[in-house]
């Protein structure tokens, strides 16, 4: 279980290459939802650290959501939480699908609207140029979590108005059934 890179030589504190070595194995899916984390014990055994050492790394997972600790029982590996990575352009109900959520929308409002400087310049439209304002709000199983506006020009509006916006992700549409490269 010893990642190659621990080390007391290394400049990063024990704790910190526990903490990391532990995540990377979450994240990684070595260790899935509510599997039990090795204990204290076969930790210190290990990676040949003391008890604070192991403690201090649970301590920094348990707050990060990663971990939940049970009195006299363990620490186990807490359901994913719904994040999405940022290093590759994904629609929100892909990227929760992935991690095992159920995402749905609520359309608030589908309507042409004056684009403001910063809308229009990111379509490449004057200020005050009409476009299509997609209103939703964002469920993760069954808990709203966020509002989404949409701008589009008004063309692409229209042929959004005919689409499953309830449970597809735009980007999806765009990408898949319009063949516009995001």
């Amino acid at each position: 279980m010893k990642d190659s890179a621990f080390g007391h030589g290394a400049p990063q504190p024990l704790y910190q290459q526990l903490r990391e070595a532990l995540r990377k194995r979450i994240l990684d899916g070595d260790l899935r939802q509510h599997e039990r984390l090795p204990s204290e014990s076969e930790l210190i055994s290990s990676f040949g650290v003391s008890r604070i050492t192991v403690r201090q790394a649970l301590n920094d997972l348990a707050r990060e959501g990663l971990i939940f600790k049970l009195a006299g029982k363990g620490s186990y590996v807490s359901k994913p939480r719904p994040m999405q990575s940022l290093s590759r352009l994904q629609g929100f109900g892909e990227a929760m699908s992935r991690l095992g959520y159920q995402t749905v929308n609520r359309v608030l409002g589908l309507s042409n609207v004056p684009a403001d400087a910063t809308v229009a310049a990111g379509l490449e439209l004057e200020p005050g140029a009409l476009v299509t304002e997609v209103r939703r709000v964002r469920y993760l199983d069954s808990t709203p979590v966020s509002l989404d506006l949409t701008f589009v020009r008004p063309e692409l509006g229209a042929r959004l108005s005919r689409e499953d916006l309830v449970s597809r992700d735009i980007f999806l549409i765009l990408e898949n059934d319009y063949r516009i490269s995001l």
